[in-house]
Formats: C-alpha cells, sequence, structure tokens
C-alpha cells in the first residue's frame, strides 16, 4: 500500500520520469523492503486463515493446506488457484451473500499483474508510474483490505458462535 501511495505522489508531483537516481535509490531502499513485508504478512495472514478454515469445515476445501502459499508461485496455476482458496476460506466460514468482494480483488488484481505487463508492451516509453497503472494498483489495494476485514470478520464470527466465547482467547486469528 505504501508503494501505491508513493506512486501516487509521483505521478501527482510530475515526477515519475524526472526522478534524480539518488532520489530512486533512496525511495527503492524504503519501498521494495515494505512491499515485500506486506507480501509476506499477507500470505502468512491468507495461510492462517486457510488453517482455520479447514477447523471449521475439514475437508471441504479444494487444495491442501499445505498448497496455500505455494499456489500463489505456481507458474499459470497462480492465476486462478489462490480465487479458488479465498472462496473456500469464505464459504468456510459460513459467509452469506455473494462472493463479489473476492471476485473483484481478484479481477483487479489480475488486471494490476497482466495489466502492468500489457500497458509495458503498448507503451514503449515504458513508465509504470502511469495513472491508469496507478488507478488499477489502488483499487486492487483496495479490494484487498476489504477482502482481508471481510474474512477475518466472518471467521471470527464463526469461531466466537461455534466456542460460545471470545474468538480472541480460544482462535488463532488470521
Amino acid at each position: 500500500m505504501a508503494t501505491e501511495l508513493l506512486i501516487i505522489v509521483h505521478v501527482i508531483l510530475g515526477t515519475a520520469d524526472g526522478i534524480s537516481p539518488a532520489v530512486f535509490a533512496a525511495t527503492a531502499r524504503i519501498t521494495i523492503p515494505l512491499f515485500l513485508s506486506i507480501v509476506v504478512m499477507f500470505l502468512c495472514w491468507f495461510r492462517r486463515c486457510r488453517l482455520n478454515a479447514e477447523v471449521l469445515a475439514p475437508g471441504k476445501h479444494r487444495y491442501a493446506v499445505n498448497s496455500t502459499v505455494g499456489m500463489w508461485f505456481v507458474p499459470v496455476v497462480m492465476w486462478w488457484a489462490p480465487r479458488r482458496i479465498a472462496l473456500d476460506i469464505r464459504r468456510a466460514g459460513g459467509a452469506t451473500g455473494g462472493d463479489w468482494v473476492i471476485n473483484a480483488w481478484w479481477a483487479a488484481w489480475l488486471a494490476k499483474s497482466v495489466g502492468v505487463t500489457a500497458y509495458m508492451v503498448v507503451d514503449l516509453s515504458g513508465d509504470i508510474n502511469a495513472p491508469p497503472i496507478v488507478l488499477v494498483d489502488i483499487v486492487a489495494s483496495a479490494l484487498a483490505i476489504l477482502m482481508i476485514r471481510q474474512v477475518t470478520a466472518t471467521q471470527d464470527a464463526t469461531a466466537d458462535a461455534t466456542t460460545g466465547e471470545s474468538a480472541t482467547r480460544t482462535w488463532r486469528p488470521s
């Protein structure tokens, strides 16, 4: 998220193309570790939710618990398996209503992932800070936050109802 905010600042200030190498290096020293930390935290959260889902609905999932994180790194499989895992996690928590948040998040994530590459091919200047890319990045980030909050709340509510007490004492929070 911080990376996206930094990109927005560069676009607004018009410094995306004319940033000095020293400023770029300083920025990269902050944003790259921050981005990697966010990825690790998301994957830890995702795995924890999958473990919780197995407790809530044992044996009703398409993929094994051990493959939850690995699916993000398998070529081709990474384009659909994490979404299915997220849907299984949500359904295991007894969520009612549509899956629009997960589907919208996934569509935005795919648009971001594929869109950056496509945009770089079409726009030979190669500006990854172009407004269309930044916009898709912001939408994907906002939907990811919404999805995380929704899944976590659903699992916590289900755990509270199942155990009859506060999930914070008995539940492994996401």
